[in-house]
């Protein structure tokens, strides 16, 4: 659920992120980055688990910094860790493999009918995941996954378990870091909704041209789109937690939607 924060908090984080007291939301925007542990302490937000894995290349993006944000504990989803090169992927799945972390090896139906059976059955999409061994090597190009976006573009996504049960998925996309620009910026830049526009290095927390000023004002705004069903599932998952789109996103996206 989005989080109602304190006039104390808004007026520390306001503070924190170079903003004047008396400025409007728009002061908020196009913010650099701050220390990820002076945000944790302003808003006495807990541990943040799998950080010692984060580096220059190598960022937890999007929704589980948002829960963390908003001091959202409920158990389950994932944690998405994007990578600015394949070395950079790689790397880090062999380091988790070495530190206990296993190959998540679960088989999900892709289609209707056999999905809704499976939820009805309450099958365990990971019971072939309590099989894996940390030290399988051959694991890395076993389960690696290729994917495609509409657009063309190829993804990379390998996915484990870490020792204390959590779900982690490694990404990779080629197809942002071809220049010689700003990877984190680029890497912010392909994310759909402003909310989710927040990335940690590890020491530092990056965020969108409106990630600020939008999770204050508890709203959410659509800043790229590449598939626009998933983004208007996602519109509407935000929007039950609290977060309500502005009405040119929602005409944006319902318009790409009957275009389908």
């Amino acid at each position: 659920m989005a989080r109602h924060f304190t006039q104390a908090q808004h007026a520390s984080l306001r503070a924190l992120l170079g903003a004047a007291p008396g400025d409007g939301a728009e002061s908020l925007a196009h913010r650099p980055p701050v220390p990820f542990r002076d945000v944790q302490r302003l808003l006495a937000l807990p541990e943040l688990p799998h950080v010692h894995l984060l580096g220059e290349d190598t960022w937890l993006l999007g929704g589980r910094l948002l829960r963390w944000l908003t001091h959202d504990t409920r158990p389950g989803g994932d944690y998405d860790l994007f990578c600015a090169s394949f070395q950079a992927l790689e790397r880090t799945a062999r380091h988790m493999l070495s530190t206990g972390y296993t190959p998540c090896r679960r088989h999900v139906a892709t289609a209707w009918g056999p999905w809704l059976r499976d939820r009805i059955q309450g099958r365990d999409d990971h019971a072939p995941c309590k099989e894996a061994t940390p030290t399988e090597e051959a694991a890395l190009q076993e389960r690696l996954r290729l994917r495609r976006f509409p657009d063309g573009r190829e993804m990379y996504a390998l996915e484990l378990h870490s020792p204390e049960g959590h779900l982690l998925q490694l990404v990779h996309i080629p197809a942002l870091f071809t220049g010689s620009g700003d990877a984190v910026g680029q890497q912010l830049g392909f994310t759909d909704l402003s909310i989710c526009q927040f990335l940690l290095d590890g020491r530092l927390l990056h965020a969108g041209p409106y990630a600020w000023a939008d999770l204050l004002g508890q709203r959410v705004r659509v800043v790229h789109m590449v598939r626009p069903r998933i983004t208007a599932e996602r519109l509407l998952k935000y929007a039950g937690r609290g977060f309500w789109p502005d009405a040119q996103s929602v005409r944006t996206v319902f318009q790409a939607v009957r275009k389908r």
